[in-house]
């Protein structure tokens, strides 16, 4: 088997986990949830203000700080919403099995036993501080 046949089965079998599937079910609740898209088209109409005014010859530092502000508050309360939470809930899951996989990655690239090898604080420590001294 080559690396990238190899590379095929992890990919089918990330798709196969549940934290994939959940964080494509919140992906398209997210995109088909009314509150979301209403708030997202205000913060585009707040940053195409905000860039308006910003090339303007003598732009209005107020107003620029104003849209800025109501921009920032904007995005905090998509993101508080309960299809956001869902979604970047989702997105820990995501990372954290991706970087999982990754340290393993890592472990069995300096040489670790991929058979044998488990993901630890102590494998990524001992594996950092082999790195560290291959730096030096």
């Amino acid at each position: 088997m080559t690396v990238m046949e190899a590379a095929r089965i992890l990919g089918a079998s990330i798709q196969e986990d549940p934290r994939f599937a959940a964080y494509q079910d919140a992906q398209a609740i997210v995109a088909n949830d009314e509150q979301v898209k209403e708030l997202s088209d205000n913060l585009q109409t707040l940053q195409d203000q905000f860039n308006a005014e910003a090339v303007k010859e003598q732009p209005d530092e107020k107003l620029l700080n104003d849209l800025q502000e109501q921009g920032s508050a904007m995005y905090q309360t998509i993101y508080q919403t309960p299809a956001m939470t869902r979604m970047m809930d989702a997105k820990e899951g995501m990372d954290a099995m991706m970087n999982e996989v990754m340290n393993f990655l890592y472990l069995v690239i300096g040489g670790a036993d991929p058979k044998t090898v488990e993901v630890t604080p102590e494998t990524m420590q001992q594996m950092q501080a082999e790195m560290m001294q291959m730096q030096q």
